[in-house]
């Protein structure tokens, strides 16, 4: 399969198969994109109010009016891929359930739609209004993707994230005191939902995937299903709550899926690593940088210790931390997206650093 975009996909798709294995082809995993010359900025369409950033959000032609003119004026380095992620909410599956989404500058967000866990209905109906739209949605993208770029899935990811939104953030952290078992019971249909809803998106996706699946900013790829699993709400509580609440989550999911990548926002939740490593099917960490706290260079201990775990990374560095980076941590298993490439030199000098200089070494 050749990609229009990116011409050497099947040389990148060997690397990013062994990447789950923690194996390397030739060089590391590392993807890096920059702007193209010659080409003037694009200036798309700018919504001027919540209708018109549904539509900019939710209308397949717009996505992909705006994907492709950005794709034509990207050079696609290293392992870098052409990929629509279409943005419908973090934990979206949530509207499936009938949670309403406000669309705003930057985010979606869903409004509470319960206040008693026994009254709500938390059945599946595959042909609910929300799901059937965004499979039309994501068909349309897929169709026009053949041979060009690849489609990932909505941010469909953590379950008792997309709880905490139908019930409300700060009323749900207090069920986790007062109605332990109702959430719980409540959170493993949650799972249910995303899992049924998920099978469906695949599905439809597959194809264009050249046979299996992909995450849009973390550059990655596999043959069947993987997907991004998170719980931001987990800065708010303990590594006992975690593991009394998140970890059966985290299981089931991760059984559903062929691999599977945890998002890790934020230094409140490096408590949670040592339960994060006891899931045996979790392939690879997704390490975060948030404004305001230190940046990865200054977390290696963190990170040695989850590849001393077994597990895989996926960072996004600054090209000025790479040199760090591969005098610390041992790259077999970690995908690198790099940013701060200013043209296409600059971004092949990139991937030719770290192919140079980074350690063969195994540490785990």
């Amino acid at each position: 399969m050749e990609l229009y975009y990116q011409p050497n996909w099947e040389t990148i798709k060997k690397r990013l198969t062994l990447l789950w294995n923690k194996e390397i082809l030739d060089r590391p995993c590392v993807a890096v994109s920059a702007p193209k010359e010659n080409y003037e900025p694009y200036v798309g369409r700018i919504p001027q109010n919540e209708a018109e950033w549904k539509a900019f959000y939710t209308d397949p032609e717009w996505i992909l009016e705006r994907s492709l003119a950005a794709f034509e004026r990207t050079y696609f380095g290293g392992d870098a891929l052409p990929m629509i992620f279409p943005y419908w909410g973090c934990g979206g599956h949530a509207k499936y359930l009938g949670g309403k989404p406000h669309y705003v500058p930057d985010t979606i967000w869903i409004e509470p739609a319960f206040e008693d866990y026994g009254s709500f209905d938390f059945s599946f109906d595959p042909q609910n209004e929300a799901l059937q739209a965004e499979l039309k949605a994501l068909t349309y993208l897929a169709d026009a993707g053949k041979g060009k770029f690849f489609v990932a899935p909505p941010d469909n990811c953590g379950s008792y994230d997309a709880l905490s939104q139908l019930r409300g953030g700060e009323d749900f952290i207090t069920d986790l005191l007062d109605e332990p078992e109702l959430v719980k019971k409540s959170g493993s249909q949650m799972v249910d939902v995303l899992i049924q809803s998920g099978d469906r998106i695949f599905e439809v996706l597959r194809e264009n995937n050249d046979g299996g699946s992909v995450h849009s900013w973390m550059n990655t790829w596999c043959e069947g299903k993987h997907l991004q699993l998170q719980c931001d709400l987990s800065v708010m509580i303990s590594a006992e709550m975690y593991r009394e609440f998140i970890l059966e989550e985290l299981e089931r999911t991760c059984q559903w899926l062929d691999h599977a990548i945890y998002h890790l926002d934020g230094m409140e939740q490096i408590r949670h690593i040592d339960a994060l490593m006891s899931v045996k099917k979790l392939d690879m960490i997704q390490w975060t940088q948030v404004d305001g706290q230190p940046d990865l260079t200054h977390n290696f201990d963190s990170l040695i210790k989850i590849q001393k775990a077994g597990k895989g990374l996926v960072l996004l560095p600054r090209k000025e931390q790479l040199n760090a980076i591969v005098n610390e941590l041992s790259l077999e298993g970690v995908m690198l997206v790099v940013s701060g490439a200013s043209n296409q030199q600059e971004a092949d000098e990139i991937v030719d650093f770290v192919a140079k200089h980074s350690f063969k070494k195994r540490i785990f």
